[in-house]
Order: C-alpha cells, then structure tokens, then sequence
C-alpha cells in the first residue's frame, strides 16, 4: 500500500499494490489490519467521530455506499456534523471522477479551501477523507459506478451540504480559481444551467450559511 500526502493535513491518496496476469487483476480494496496498523482507523468500533480537528485516530468504517451516475452529474456538497462526522474512503469502480473536497475544520489553516483529485477506474486510487470534509464528486463517464466507505453510519439530523459553485471556496493553492472553474475545465460544454445535479444540492447554502 502506497500512502501519498495531499496538501490538506489527514487527507491521503491510497494506492493498493495490483496483480495483473493475462486474465486480467486482483487487489485488496480493503484490509482492516493494514489500515490499522497505518494509523487511519481504529482498532476498535466503539471510538467515533468526535473532534473537529480531523484528527486520525477517530475512525471504523461501519457503512458502504455506492452510487451510479451519467456523464455530467455532479454529487454533493455533503457532510454530517458534531458526533455525526463521517471519515471516508472512496473510490471508482468503472468510470472516472473528478472528486471535490472542502476543509469545513474551522481551526484548520486550510479552512474553507478545497482541493480536486482524478479518481478513476484505470488509476485504482482511493482517497480517504477525514471527518468535517464536505465531499462531492464530477461524473466523467457514463455509467461511473463509485463507492465509498463512511467512518459513521447516514444521519439525517445531522446532515448538511454546501453549494458547489459558492465563489468564497477557493482552491487550497490557487486562490483564483473555483470548483465551477475546475468543472468547465474537465466538460467544457457544461455549464451552471446544464450541469446534471439535484435539486437539493443546487440550492445548498452558501459556505457561510452551511449547517454547524
């Protein structure tokens, strides 16, 4: 397993070791030990989310979700708040994305900045995601079918999102450009009209009125 740092703290790149032969590839997606011993989960369930620092140590995934999406869909801003706070683990099965992430960590100097990443069926790459992120992801393909691993089960009082295309969310080392500039990079053709995204996410609040 290879762990690459990210330029936010406790955000990590994951790339597993993968066999290929000419039948095709094996890997392990997931190994409870591993991660364990690499210090981004718990050894034991019981410890949830709890700090809004994101620190590691707070982490045992307890719940799978798995999505679908066209080209052109984009899903998220989303959370969960207080005792609630998911830590992540996702990844492409088939398709691509371009994965979004915002700093919602008030203490944290990254705090309100966001960062993109390219996940997609080819690379194998996973990204785990620390507690008080609000997460979202671009669909590249058709039929892109993604997966995720959550560090706290849904809860639906505890649930919040922030708009995509807030202008005050800038990229954590590019204080000029937005999540709407990243999406128009990668499909050009759409744009906040045409972009394929729920009526709830498209009418989240504003970074500064989210849910705390």
């Amino acid at each position: 397993m290879k762990i690459t740092s990210t330029n936010f703290d406790n955000v990590y790149l994951i790339e597993e070791d993968v066999h290929f032969d000419d039948r095709g590839f094996f890997m392990e997606t997931w190994n409870e030990m591993s991660y364990s011993s690499k210090g981004l989960i718990n050894d034991l369930p019981g410890e949830m989310a709890a700090k809004d620092d994101g620190t590691l140590l707070n982490t045992y995934f307890v719940q799978d979700n798995l999505s679908q999406s066209k080209q052109g869909v984009f899903r998220g801003l989303h959370y969960q708040t207080g005792l609630h706070g998911q830590s992540k683990l996702v990844r492409v099965l088939r398709g691509a994305v371009v994965d979004f992430i915002v700093d919602l960590r008030e203490k944290s100097d990254t705090y309100g900045k966001f960062d993109y990443f390219l996940l997609n069926e080819w690379n194998k790459k996973s990204l785990f995601i620390p507690p008080y992120f609000a997460h979202g992801f671009l669909s590249l393909e058709d039929d892109t079918i993604f997966t995720y691993k959550c560090g706290n089960y849904y809860d639906k009082t505890s649930e919040g999102s922030v708009n995509y295309s807030d202008p005050i969310i800038r990229h954590v080392k590019d204080n000029d450009s937005t999540i709407v500039d990243i999406i128009s990079s990668y499909i050009p053709y759409i744009n906040e009209d045409s972009l394929n995204i729920s009526y709830k996410d498209k009418h989240a609040p504003k970074f500064l009125k989210r849910k705390y």
